[in-house]
């Protein structure tokens, strides 16, 4: 056995690959979470980034929480991964919270990420960020609907 292949295979045990990309990149890579699209989500929005990378977002709110997310990346590794990461750090939130969301806090949920990707971490929550403003119109339209009229002479 050669010794770079022994290198190899001791990398690959102690949570590293020969690239050096964290363990929990890797698994947002090999399984993304919260991907496709919802049926009929209360928010929506696709964005692409300065790379050409894009992501779709759909989101379920339930009172002021996120109930339900689904991202649909189309781009390289990292923007699947990111997508993947900002689906779990918004699932369960407010709208405020994720609202207040970082792409350091989606490089952190990946066990890190290289400043010349950062911009897909930014990608994934401003794609969050304009399918939560989508929820809030569409909700602010129901509301006027809703709201009855004065009557005028």
């Amino acid at each position: 056995m050669s010794s770079h292949t022994k290198e190899t295979q001791n990398a690959m045990q102690d949570g590293q690959t020969q690239d050096d990309r964290p363990q929990e990149f890797l698994e947002h890579m090999r399984h993304p979470q919260n991907q496709g699209t919802l049926t009929n989500p209360n928010g929506s929005a696709e964005m692409t980034g300065q790379c050409g990378d894009s992501i779709a977002v759909g989101i379920r709110v339930d009172g002021d929480c996120i109930s339900d997310i689904r991202a649909l990346p189309n781009g390289c590794a990292y923007t699947l991964a990111c997508s993947s990461a900002m689906s779990l750090l918004a699932k369960g939130k407010t709208i405020n919270d994720a609202l207040w969301l970082e792409p350091e806090d989606v490089a952190r949920e990946l066990g890190g990420l290289p400043e010349d990707h950062m911009h897909c971490a930014r990608l994934a929550l401003n794609a969050l960020g304009e399918a939560l403003a989508d929820h809030l119109e569409r909700a602010e339209r129901n509301q006027e609907r809703e709201e009855p009229r004065p009557l005028t002479a």
